[in-house]
């Protein structure tokens, strides 16, 4: 893309010797003025830079140089003058030039280096100016993906977010976006301009948490080598993310919430108070309130960080979002990797992602969709490329948590053993300890025999119900369909 140059000069030599300089350089094109007057009117379309005579007829240099920056601050202006007078050079500056050079043979060599330093800076404005574009679309409301009833809600509520500055906590299973609800908030909000700082409250050590937070002082304690400036600080005029709030210990949730009333800190081993102006978004997925009824929990916090709360939900609850959810991750895996263009979901596929649970949410179904691509063998990506059939199956996080509480199973583990099924009168499930082996001790059956028979005793001890069947076998619904039909175990 080329850069454009305008030139006001009623110099008419001058200015011809100035283009073509220019023009050596085939990335500049330059644009001749004679007035300031009709450098105004041409505006409309505004250059990347001017170089603008200080003294014309009519309009002169300076006055044309300060209407230009009440209507384009941005544009940098240069001016050039015949004379090298001081008090006229101060003047251009004060009223918003970029520079000033002066009109000789000697001083072109400078002009070509201030034209090569304005347009670099131009250049990585326009760098940054794309980027923030870029950054908004992706993470705006609009770029986040889905159209069922529930995430119209999340869409809904993200929209009154954005009416005022109270504190907002999103709540969800692990892997449903609450990062990515937070990123849409601050880049629709009036505060995208500023920094989006993230602290992920579970991955950093008890013992480091109060310097992360809020900065601390060189020599305030071991290993304290030089002064460090904390997230707080760091989130000064825009958005800090606080993710997995719950995982706080008691202690630095005084403080927190100390610093959140006054939206002041001091660093650790310092004395001053450091103001600082941010919106604290947070995120958990665990009860609150019950963390507050067992002692664990800070009340006062609570109230003071759940000013706004916003409740996502699991991805198996939003119906065809999933499917569109999919096709994104696809989409944006083979923009990334075009050695795999071409591939695309087969019917089977898209089947199998609707019939599964995804514990996972949308952080699992992403990864699925990836590794699929890589499995896959050909254009059409298969069920089976998915690999989400004979799984262990893992319990939605909600459901983890409450057998968690219930004693029954830690959070990072598997879901537990089901309660048998009542084996009612059928005498050969009452044999070996699930599946029948056979009819002698010395019999054996081939793989696909086996999995036959438990699939056969599945279903009929769950009397039909495929669902319940498929969950007992730990395997997806369409899978449990597919075996019935093979095994003629189902009209």
């Amino acid at each position: 893309m080329k850069y454009k140059i305008y030139v006001v000069d009623d110099d008419k030599h001058y200015s011809r010797m100035l283009r073509y300089r220019l023009e050596r350089n085939v990335d500049y094109d330059v644009q001749v003025f004679s007035k300031g007057e009709e450098v105004l009117e041409a505006m409309s379309t505004p250059p990347d830079l001017i170089l603008l005579d200080i003294m014309m007829p009519g309009i002169g240099g300076l006055a044309t140089l300060k209407q230009l920056k009440e209507t384009h601050t941005a544009v940098p202006v240069v001016m050039v003058s015949a004379q090298g007078v001081i008090d006229v050079a101060v003047e251009a500056m004060q009223a918003g030039a970029y520079d000033y050079i002066t009109k000789g043979q000697d001083e072109m060599v400078k002009l070509d280096a201030v034209v090569k330093n304005v347009l670099e800076k131009v250049s990585l404005e326009r760098e940054v100016s794309n980027l923030r574009g870029e950054v908004k679309k992706r993470y705006s409301i609009s770029g986040l993906v889905g159209e069922s009833e529930p995430m119209q809600d999340v869409y809904k509520t993200i929209e009154k977010t954005l009416r005022g500055d109270l504190t907002v906590v999103v709540q969800g299973e692990s892997g449903t976006g609450k990062e990515l609800v937070a990123k849409a908030i601050h880049y629709s909000s009036g505060r995208k301009k500023g920094p989006f700082v993230v602290v992920n409250c579970a991955a950093i050590p008890r013992e480091l948490m109060e310097s992360e937070f809020f900065g601390h002082e060189k020599g305030s304690f071991t290993g304290a080598h030089a002064r460090k400036i904390g997230k707080f600080e760091q989130a000064d005029g825009g958005t800090i993310f606080l993710d997995e709030i719950g995982e706080l210990d008691l202690d630095l949730q005084a403080k927190l919430l100390r610093a959140l009333q006054s939206y002041e800190i001091t660093r650790v081993g310092g004395n001053d108070l450091i103001t600082f102006d941010a919106r604290v978004i947070s995120a958990t997925n665990r009860d609150i309130p019950e963390m507050i009824r067992e002692g664990k929990f800070r009340e006062d916090l609570y109230y003071r960080l759940f000013q706004f709360p916003i409740t996502l939900p699991p991805l198996r609850d939003r119906g065809q979002d999933v499917i569109r959810l999919s096709n994104y991750f696809l989409k944006e895996y083979l923009k990334e990797h075009p050695e795999f263009k071409g591939k695309k979901m087969s019917s089977g596929a898209r089947r199998a992602i609707l019939d599964y649970t995804w514990p996972g949410n949308v952080r699992e179904l992403k990864s699925a969709v990836e590794r699929s691509v890589l499995i896959s063998d050909a254009e059409e990506i298969q069920a089976d490329d998915l690999m989400l059939f004979d799984r262990v199956q893992i319990s939605p996080w909600a459901e983890r948590v409450a057998l968690a509480r219930a004693g029954e199973v830690g959070l990072g583990r598997m879901q537990p053993d089901r309660p048998a099924i009542s084996k009612g009168a059928d005498s050969s499930a009452d044999r070996a300890s699930g599946i029948v082996l056979g009819t002698g001790e010395q019999e054996i059956l081939s793989l696909d025999d086996l999995k036959r028979q438990a699939v056969e005793r599945a279903y009929k001890l769950c009397e039909g119900n495929v669902d319940r069947a498929a969950v007992e076998l730990g395997i997806g619904r369409a899978t449990m369909y597919r075996l019935l039909k093979k095994y003629e175990l189902m009209d």
